[in-house]
Order: structure tokens, then sequence, then C-alpha cells
């Protein structure tokens, strides 16, 4: 693969007390259910079982492309927050700037942070929304936060994708860090029993683990952006290790910092300029890549509405 430069940029984001100098308050879309439904999809996977997700589409026949989402944690998402995700501020601006939206959850990690059953369920949706007949097959990007963006890093490796957005990814994931001995080999296992890894993870990046880390970097075959904040753990490994692999195996890359953005701006945990600033990068990002460009929802569609700060 050719040397590409790796652009690395300062996104300025602004406090909620920057409203008062003057800066003007934060919208995002609001697209009611009657002019885009929600759609259920339960594809069937590779080992037999089925695969969730929710999806709402731009009015028309298309094509269109598809962003598809992947949350982050170790547990999957109900019914009830699958929606209230797909109805909320990111991916109501995918779909007001003419995307088919996808909202996708997946078996759990407590049991084993290294299992495949998650990729399996991906796949499965990924390859259902490319033959939906309204949709691109060649236009599909993914956008996944923390341990989401470790997964769609590990998807870029296993189909052909346009793009893919990572928000803070959980790359300990990826690298093989977060397993079932170094997390003291118990399940059920949560997030934050991997801290002390995030907190020193050159000591458990081992010869055999960055042997597998390259093999599985040099499995992605489509462009990456990385947007990170300057607070949460995880950006020690990202900057210390993934970036500087990603940047040594010559990848096509992006790497954003918002300054001050707690883990989960992407999609609206911070200010709401942290979040619109990432839906505005992102997009510009996609947009650069996909052959079928998105077409905005006519004005008549789409209705503003004030975003507030949200805090975890």
């Amino acid at each position: 693969m050719k040397c590409h430069a790796v652009a690395v940029l300062l996104a300025t984001v602004f406090s909620g007390d920057s409203l008062a100098l003057g800066q003007a308050q934060i919208t995002r879309p609001e697209v009611s259910e009657q002019a885009c439904p929600i759609t259920v999809i339960a594809p069937p996977t590779s080992d037999k079982r089925k695969a969730t997700a929710l999806v709402r589409k731009p009015p028309g026949k298309g094509p269109f492309p598809a962003l598809i989402h992947i949350h982050g944690g170790f547990e999957p998402y109900s019914m009830d927050r699958m929606k209230g995700f797909l109805m909320g501020q990111t991916p109501s601006r995918f779909l007001a700037a003419g995307y088919v939206t996808a909202v996708v959850t997946y078996r759990g990690l407590t049991n084993d942070p290294q299992t495949k059953d998650p990729v399996v369920d991906c796949l499965a949706i990924i390859e259902h929304v490319k033959k939906m007949p309204e949709v691109d097959p060649k236009s599909i990007v993914l956008w996944g936060d923390s341990g989401g963006g470790s997964l769609a890093l590990e998807l870029a490796g296993e189909t052909q994708l346009c793009a893919i957005a990572a928000q803070e990814p959980a790359t300990v994931l990826f690298t093989g860090m977060f397993n079932k001995d170094s997390l003291g080999g118990k399940p059920p296992f949560k997030v934050s029993d991997g801290q002390k890894i995030m907190e020193d993870p050159k000591s458990y990046y081992t010869p055999e683990l960055q042997e597998h880390t390259r093999d599985k970097i040099g499995k992605i075959n489509c462009p990456i952006f990385i947007g990170q904040g300057d607070k949460h753990i995880i950006n020690k490994i990202n900057n210390e290790i993934f970036i500087p692999e990603l940047k040594k195996a010559e990848k096509k890359l992006e790497v954003i910092l918002y300054p001050g953005a707690p883990h989960g701006f992407s999609w609206g945990f911070g200010t709401p300029q942290v979040a619109k600033q990432f839906f505005d990068d992102t997009h510009a990002f996609f947009k650069k890549h996909v052959p079928t460009p998105p077409i905005a929802l006519d004005e008549s569609l789409v209705k503003q509405v004030p975003v507030k700060a949200k805090s975890q």
C-alpha cells in the first residue's frame, strides 16, 4: 500500500458558556417516524443465530449511502435503548443528511471479551443492509464509539466498506489485551475490570499481541477516521500504541482531537457543540469516500430543535 499522510487536526470545542458570548444555540434535526419509519431487521448469522438492528431510510427509492452505528460496552442494547439512540441527535443528523441509518446491537462480551460473536452479528447486518434495494452496496460506512469503535476496526478487515469512523475506540479489545486471563479469568467481565491495562498498556502489549494486532491492521482496506478527546484513559493506548501502528502500516488515516470532550461525545455526552462538530467532521470524511453521495432530506421533513448538554 502506498504511503498516506496522516492528518492530525484540532477541532475547537466550545463550552456551554460560549453561548453567553454570542455563539448561536446548537440545534439538531428531528425527523418524524411518519416521514421515516423505524424498521426492525433480524437477518440470520453465519452461526445460525439472528442479528438485530433498527433502520430508518430517507424517502424515495435511492440509491442511498448507508451509515451503520455500533455501540460500545459489554452488553447488548434493548429495543427501547436502540430506538432512543436511533432517534437521537447524531443518527438523526445522518438521516437528515441523506443516509440510510442503522443502529445495530450484538451478543455481549461479559463471558469472553475476545469472542467473535459481535463480529458475526455485525457482519450479518452489514450484508443485509448491502442488499437493501434502496442502498448502494458500495457506499457503506460505519461509525462506532468505544468498544463499537474497536469493532468497526475489526469489521473493516472482514468486509468491504467505504470508510469507518471510530470515536475513542477501545482498542484494548482489538489488540487482544482485554482477554479472560488479563481480566482475572472469572466471568462475568465488565469494562472497569481492565482499568489497570488501560493505564499501562505497553506492559500488556506482548510481542505475540503486537504480531496479532499488526496482522489484523494489515487486513483493513478502507480509510479510517479517529475522533478523540483528552480525558479518557483509553486514549493512552490509542496514542502510544494503536495510532502509531496504523501509521506504520501506512493506512489512510485522519485523527481529530476534540479538547475537553468526554467519552461518548460523538453521540451526545458533553457539550452540544462537540457532538455537532463530530458529525460535521465525519460527514465530510465519509462524503470523500462514498461513490453515491448523500442528498439531504427535503426541509419540509426536518424540524430543527435545540440540543441540551448531557452529562454522564
